[in-house]
């Protein structure tokens, strides 16, 4: 900003010097052009510090205390380092498991950082963690950044480092890949009991004649369903039958441009009118048909195919060409039908399980309401 300073006004005394005007004409062009250089000077020392404070506010100090373990790096505070190690030396292990060479040299390349933060509150300020992908990225938005409770235990630490780690390590894939997977994140972790139970739920509730198939043993249906390999004919045809096609309705529609399919839509939704229901499905675009089965369903897939070919898995998934199927057989070192059929089995025995009811809840529902009804027969007032 000084040096900007010095070159106006070194500029406005050249013109000065060179100013032929005489006397009065002279003195007031040498004010008007004095005047312009305070009002712009004044102008760049605003912005300079509303950039002052915008990146003093971004840029923060990259916490002092350094956690190692293998190709993870955090920076974090002292206050934290105990939990912090912990998470680090967990993750760690999970990226030990899945081996190889892509993973380790992917993550080493990214600093996280665990730090104490703060913002203004109702009353006071909130304090909180917050988790950033790479400190030595520095951006002016805080996509990627996480916030957990101040007293978050290492174990949400090492799930939000973990969710950071699996996009670092399945970024650079090609498009095949992730096309498919679509969550843009590689499996580390486990699979969850509320991921299978999502899987389950999605395969037994939504209305398809692939999934039917799969579901009763058709190999050839559940690759299809899962966008691995398909069969012959329109995925119309592949993935639902007629009388599927007013649920497939609810979350697609044809192009707004073919008024007879609108109309067909509409009729299909509001009076279940199934020659409608037809019409309007037959004019979706084969590339706008939704698949059977979510993101959910792929990612338990990816993660049992690198679970079943061990050190190296996600190497070969990259390093060898072909088809989606060739490429997932040469990552798991099986034939793709049987890893799906693990899949299936899983998730046929993840179906969620009914909230209990503790004898202790009912006991008290009962109490209460026995309470209210005395309450209410002790204030009604006597007929007269």
């Amino acid at each position: 900003m000084s040096e900007m300073r010095t070159l106006t006004l070194i500029a406005t005394f050249v013109l000065l010097a060179r100013s032929d005007l005489p006397g009065q004409a002279s003195s007031e062009r040498t004010d008007s052009l004095l005047r312009e250089v305070l009002v712009r000077d004044s102008t760049l020392v605003l912005r300079a510090r509303v950039v002052d404070s915008l990146r003093r506010a971004v840029a923060r100090p990259v916490p002092p205390v350094d956690v190692v373990h293998g190709p993870l790096r955090v920076r974090t505070l002292a206050e934290l380092e105990a939990r912090v190690s912990d998470a680090v030396d967990s993750l760690a292990k999970l990226v030990e498991r899945r081996g190889g060479s892509v993973i380790p040299s992917r993550v080493a390349r990214r600093v996280a950082s665990v730090a104490r933060d703060s913002q203004p509150a109702m009353f006071g300020h909130d304090h909180f963690i917050a988790i950033t992908p790479d400190t030595a990225r520095r951006s002016w938005t805080t996509a990627g950044r996480h916030r957990i409770p101040l007293r978050a235990s290492s174990g949400a630490i090492m799930s939000v480092l973990t969710s950071m780690v699996e996009q670092v390590a399945f970024e650079g894939a090609d498009s095949t890949l992730s096309a498919w997977v679509m969550v843009g994140r590689l499996p580390l972790a486990p699979a969850s009991g509320r991921e299978a139970s999502d899987a389950h739920v999605d395969l037994a509730t939504t209305e398809s004649l692939a999934l039917r198939r799969c579901r009763a043993g058709d190999d050839l249906a559940c690759l299809d369903a899962l966008g691995i390999d398909s069969v012959p004919g329109s995925r119309l045809s592949r993935w639902y039958a007629p009388s599927d096609y007013h649920s497939l309705l609810r979350t697609v529609a044809p192009p707004r441009e073919d008024s007879t399919a609108i109309v067909a839509w509409l009729r299909c939704r509001n009076e279940r009118d199934d020659t409608a229901c037809r019409t309007a499905a037959q004019a979706v675009p084969d590339d706008r048909l939704p698949p059977p089965l979510s993101a959910t369903a792929r990612f338990m897939v990816l993660r049992e195919v690198l679970d079943a070919g061990g050190t190296g898995a996600y190497d070969r998934l990259l390093s060898v060409s072909g088809s989606l199927r060739t490429r997932l057989a040469a990552a798991s070192g099986e034939p793709v039908e049987k890893t799906v059929r693990r899949w299936l089995a899983l998730v046929e025995r993840s179906r969620p399980q009914e909230m209990p009811v503790s004898a202790g809840l009912v006991a008290a529902s009962v109490g209460w309401a026995g309470a209210l009804l005395a309450l209410t027969l002790t204030r009604r007032s006597p007929w007269t």
